[in-house]
């Protein structure tokens, strides 16, 4: 468990856990009936189970896991939260769900997107180049880089997998037609990753697409900038400074990098910038046939 960070609402704020769920699916809107292409729980956008309250004084509230029909409504639509888990939503293009699936979406955008790794503790797993594993030398402790080197921002990597255009991390196997005559499995699955292709495992936070023509990502060396010796004789060096990487794409999302530690923290409204302010006009009400007049008869 760990603490994800805060995203603002207009009448309450929502402070939100970050957990990992041991177990099968729980009872409840979970055992509902999914969709085919539902992620389950402990995969893709839905590896984590988030938790969210107003204060921490409140009782917690379990958000539901997500599906990537709610995730391809998110990015269509930008809307202020409120701090209402059940309110409904009402914008055009329509949206299916309430508040806590659209929270949902974005929390699952805003992890995918911004939480990062220094260089070289994770490793690509051989002959899987969309699994990662922990770096670890044959001999010795793996090393961490200094606050130094965390300071050049191609030191810093993603860690997650990327949402793809089906909302989902991965693509679904394709499915034979019936009466199809030559049908290749391996070139559908190219033809399919070739419509929307993976981003590289462990990509570089320098190769993201640029924000108002500038990089997606500052990088900043905060405090003391000296490199000290470990006192163990072992280890990272130690420095007082800390590296805070600040996102562009989705403001208020934080990295941090401390002698050989690696925070991430979100406080901000849940959206993504665009250059563009998008308007997404409500369909206007139902127009009501007026009554009929009421006629006053009079007596003869």
């Amino acid at each position: 468990m760990r603490f994800f960070g805060k995203i603002q609402g207009t009448e309450s704020d929502y402070y939100i856990a970050e957990t990992v769920v041991e177990g099968g699916e729980e009872e409840g809107e979970d055992a509902a009936e999914k969709d085919a292409d539902f992620e389950a729980k402990g995969t893709g956008v839905n590896k984590f189970t988030y938790f969210v309250t107003p204060n921490s004084l409140s009782a917690w509230s379990r958000l539901p896991d997500i599906s990537p029909k709610d995730i391809d409504a998110s990015r269509k639509i930008k809307v202020l939260f409120s701090g209402n888990l059940n309110r409904s939503i009402f914008t055009n293009p329509f949206f299916a769900g309430q508040e806590k699936h659209y929270l949902r979406a974005q929390i699952a955008r805003i992890t995918h997107s911004t939480a990062l790794i220094p260089k070289g503790v994770m490793k690509l797993v051989e002959d899987s180049p969309r699994e990662i594993e922990e770096n670890t030398p044959e001999e010795g402790e793996l090393v961490w880089p200094t606050t130094a080197e965390m300071a050049n921002s191609g030191m810093w990597v993603h860690a997650n997998l990327n949402i793809l255009k089906n909302c989902r991390t991965a693509h679904l196997d394709p499915t034979e037609p019936e009466g199809a005559e030559d049908w290749n499995e391996d070139a559908e699955k190219a033809k399919i990753e070739a419509a929307d292709p993976y981003a590289p495992r462990l990509k570089q936070i320098t190769q993201d697409d640029k924000t108002s023509g500038q990089n997606a990502w500052v990088v900043r060396l905060m405090g003391d900038a000296l490199e000290y010796g470990n006192p163990k004789g072992v280890g990272p060096s130690v420095s007082s400074g800390v590296v805070v990487v600040r996102s562009l794409q989705w403001p208020g999302a934080f990295n941090f990098y401390y002698c050989g530690q690696v925070l991430s923290v979100y406080m901000g409204s849940g959206h993504k910038y665009e250059q563009k302010s998008s308007y997404f006009p409500v369909l206007p009400p139902l127009v009501i046939k007026d009554p009929e007049e009421f006629e006053v008869k009079y007596p003869p």
